[in-house]
């Protein structure tokens, strides 16, 4: 295993936590800029030259002025790191 994205809770408890498995075919959105996040190693011990342990992260950047355009808080995904640690703890899963 190894490479999970780690996605912290709002709070100041290290613990918080969940961590997203790299399955294939996963697609991860979500503002890195407000949520604080870590990507896990993705296998410390593995060959060098194994291919199969390559994980790939694409960042857009969107420039613009009207940052309300493209972020909005009334969004029905506004809250959703809210939702996610509801639970206070750390789920340890996907």
């Amino acid at each position: 295993a190894g490479g999970e994205l780690r996605i912290f809770g709002n709070n100041d408890d290290e613990s918080s936590h969940a961590d997203l498995k790299p399955d294939g075919g996963r697609m991860v959105l979500f503002w890195s800029d407000e949520i604080p996040h870590e990507v896990l190693p993705t296998a410390p011990n593995a060959d060098v030259t194994d291919d199969s342990r390559d994980r790939y992260a694409l960042t857009i950047w969107i420039p613009t002025d009207h940052f309300h355009t493209i972020h909005n808080p009334d969004s029905k995904f506004a809250k959703l790191g809210d939702s996610l640690f509801s639970s206070g703890g750390n789920s340890g899963s996907d």
